[in-house]
């Protein structure tokens, strides 16, 4: 039996092997730590996202990273590189960012083994993918070209001349625990995302209703009125293509995840009489023009649910 288990594992193919044993040195690897392992293996989003809509010019890709090896003397530097494309779905090429010595590595009690924080102007890397922040078309091109974010990689020079290339880590979701994350595959996130301008929303809009009750309806017309006493309220007419005035209150945003808007509890009395409630929540999108509300439609007295529905809002 021992036998046929040798003779099992001599005749192995080593190009399935998804972790490349036989190339990647046995705990060689850069591991991703701080802010954007935080982002990424805890909260669940980019570990580093940028929108050029609003792109500022001081935008840096930042991260920090911890070398594991079985011998940590054993590492020279790193070779970091981002992948340029120049047409949209077309192939992408290797491009050099910056190397990174070893002797940039500190030892402290924030990890077992030696980390470097590494800070990349994302200006830098603009240039090395040919990419103009002040042209006109700037947030088109590069939201064309890098859909599913700009990918970053890193390569390890060892000191007895052999490399652990990023393109070795073939499976590299197999390391993706919070420890063993790695910083040698990273990605930065490019967003459609434009600045909140409360004089962008007033006017027509087209509506539609995906109802749980009732299944989809729509679309019908929609007026928005900019609030002259409250800030960010707008005033609609015709709401449930009913002729029902409610308002809504826009939030703000300072990022994608704060593109808010609510209709607070209100009122509405039905030609029978009957008080009823509208409320609802939901996210509106500055770039399209478009938001979508989920509301609930109750009577007051007894709290049935006369509907529950998404609004979906495009402007004209």
């Amino acid at each position: 039996m021992i036998a046929a288990v040798t003779v099992a594992i001599s005749c192995v193919d080593e190009s399935l092997d998804p972790l490349q044993v036989s190339v990647v040195k046995k705990g060689s690897i850069l591991a991703l730590r701080g802010t954007q392992l935080t982002n990424i293996y805890f909260q669940g989003k980019p570990g580093y996202e940028v929108f050029p809509r609003i792109w500022t010019g001081t935008e840096s890709f930042n991260f920090d990273a911890e070398f594991l090896a079985e011998d940590v003397s054993t590492l020279a530097s790193v070779d970091i590189f981002v992948l340029k494309r120049t047409t949209p779905g077309g192939p992408t090429t290797r491009t050099a960012l910056l190397n990174v010595p070893f002797s940039q590595f500190k030892e402290t009690d924030d990890y077992r083994g030696p980390w470097v924080s590494v800070a990349i102007p994302m200006q830098d890397i603009l240039t090395a993918l040919g990419l103009d922040s002040s042209a006109p078309n700037f947030a088109d091109n590069i939201l064309a070209l890098y859909p599913t974010g700009i990918n970053i990689e890193s390569d390890l020079n060892l000191t007895d001349g052999t490399k652990v290339l990023a393109s070795e880590l073939v499976a590299s979701g197999l390391y993706q625990s919070n420890q063993f994350y790695p910083a040698q595959k990273l990605n930065i996130a490019v967003t459609d995302y434009c600045a909140y301008n409360v004089d962008d929303w007033a006017g027509a809009y087209a509506a539609t209703e995906t109802s749980e009750f009732f299944g989809g309806y729509g679309p019908y017309a929609v007026t928005f009125t900019k609030d002259l006493t409250v800030a960010n309220r707008f005033n609609t007419t015709n709401w449930y293509d009913s002729g029902i005035p409610i308002f809504i209150i826009m939030t703000p945003s300072t990022g994608v995840d704060t593109q808010i808007v609510t209709a607070p509890v209100q009122e509405f009395t039905s030609g029978s009489g009957q008080v009823r409630l509208i409320e609802g929540s939901g996210t509106y999108n500055s770039c399209k023009k478009e938001m979508v509300i989920n509301f609930t439609y109750k009577v007051k007295s007894t709290g049935d649910v006369i509907d529950a529905f998404l609004w979906g809002l495009k402007k004209q």
